[in-house]
């Protein structure tokens, strides 16, 4: 399978009467965005649109999903396949990317206790500060954000509001991608990992995603991954978004749609690819599986596939926290028991100043090449800002009966779990945890 990805930078975002590209100036018709969702809407009352750019000093809540506009101009199939018709396999042809810009979705979902799996599993208060002291922990404080604001109405049930949201941001990112048709790209590149160098260590992926119920879900082409057992993907599937998330439980943990279509660890292991090591696929499972024996289950598989792909090293990674660190323990230790020598970013607990209890919820003896991503559990104060895009209230502590701040004023936090992807594993934070 060969993929070329084509980028076209988009530089600045205005508003006018018809959508398209003019050199990077993507200009934006609200109506027809609106126009074009509306098969969509049976729980939205109405849409609003907001464009948030690098530097502005303005703060994002109510963070939902990110996407990555994407159109394919050759090739079977569209970006984020499944979802809008059959699941065609993707991963070949060719993909033009709107380099830069995001889809954001935001949404004050209901707190309601029937939706979630179990009573942490609701939907909380997710935050992106565009300048500031958090503004690098998120990849989306250096890109131009197109954030749809959700109007909803009452009385729908979780999965219609899940629903809707995900139909309406992934039909306008590929509304806005399709402005690329027939247009010269800024840059190039070719995904292929057919040829391989015999001197070279196989290496394979293996990415462990959330899956535990409505707005903890994660989809593949179209279908959440309730009982998948693990199975191989090719790199070039993720990049061309054969992953969605439906995931807004943990912002800290989370890993937006856009993050497993730019994988950075993928991403890395392919420009390594040849050259280092053979990158030789990816193994695609589910974390926090429900008891043990499904964890060993599931990390035996992994393993059986990594063997028949026969992978000399495995980097391993995972979305969530919790009993999610278990399931990657496990896969660890019989990876490494097998002879498949094994790597893996994790965030840290350890309290305020990184000594304190157990860092990892779960390790294993084997597990020792671990990078570590920093810890979650050290305060965190977030300055006043000028603008909120999203709503003007944050929705915090629901376990206590809620607290609901002004969102402009400066707040600080005993951790860092309301921060949108602060410790999301798939590689693409600067933070990290030094020995000393």
């Amino acid at each position: 399978m060969e993929l070329k990805r084509r980028y076209y930078k988009i530089k600045d975002i205005i508003w006018s009467d018809k959508t398209g590209d003019d050199a990077g100036l993507l200009k934006i018709c609200k109506s027809e965005l609106i126009e074009i969702t509306k098969p969509f809407t049976e729980t939205i009352k109405s849409l609003d649109f907001e464009v948030v750019k690098p530097g502005e000093n303005t703060r994002i809540i109510h963070l939902l999903d990110t996407i990555q506009p994407m159109w394919k101009s050759s090739g079977q199939g569209c970006p984020y396949s499944g979802i809008f018709g059959d699941s065609v396999i993707i991963g070949e042809g060719c993909t033009n990317i709107l380099e830069g810009l995001t889809i954001m979705e935001s949404a004050p979902l209901p707190w309601e206790d029937k939706s979630a799996s179990s009573g942490l599993l609701y939907p909380r208060e997710a935050i992106v500060d565009m300048m500031g002291p958090i503004k690098e922990w998120t990849p989306f404080s250096q890109t131009i954000n197109l954030v749809i604001i959700f109007n909803l109405k009452d009385g729908k049930s979780s999965s219609e509001y899940d629903r809707d949201i995900r139909l309406c941001g992934l039909k306008i990112a590929e509304y806005l991608a399709r402005t690329t048709h027939n247009k010269k790209a800024d840059r190039e590149e070719i995904f292929n990992i057919e040829k391989k160098d015999s001197s070279l260590p196989n290496v394979v992926l293996v990415w462990q995603v959330q899956n535990q119920g409505v707005y903890a879900n994660t989809y593949l082409y179209g279908k959440s991954i309730d009982n998948l057992v693990p199975t191989i993907l090719h790199p070039n599937e993720m990049l061309d978004g054969c992953l969605i998330s439906g995931n807004y439980a943990w912002p800290a943990f989370k890993v937006p749609t856009f993050l497993h279509a730019n994988h950075p660890i993928l991403i890395e292991l392919y420009r390594k690819h040849g050259k280092d090591l053979n990158f030789s696929g990816v193994i695609l499972c589910r974390s926090h599986n429900p008891n043990d024996w499904e964890k060993k289950r599931s990390a035996n598989f992994c393993v059986k596939l990594a063997r028949m792909l026969r992978a000399d090293g495995l980097v391993i990674a995972w979305e969530g926290g919790g009993n999610a660190a278990t399931d990657a323990m496990l896969t660890i230790k019989e990876a490494e028991n097998r002879g498949i020598k094994t790597s893996t970013i994790t965030f840290e607990f350890g309290g305020e100043d990184g000594t304190e209890g157990s860092l990892l919820v779960d390790d294993v003896p084997e597990a020792d090449a671990i990078i570590s991503g920093g810890s979650i559990e050290k305060k965190i104060a977030l300055t006043k800002v000028n603008k909120v895009v999203g709503g003007e209230r944050l929705r915090l502590n629901k376990e206590s009966g809620g607290y609901f701040p002004l969102a402009k004023e400066s707040i600080t936090f005993d951790n860092t779990t309301q921060i949108y992807c602060s410790g999301n594993q798939a590689g693409h934070s600067g933070l990290f945890a030094e020995s000393y």
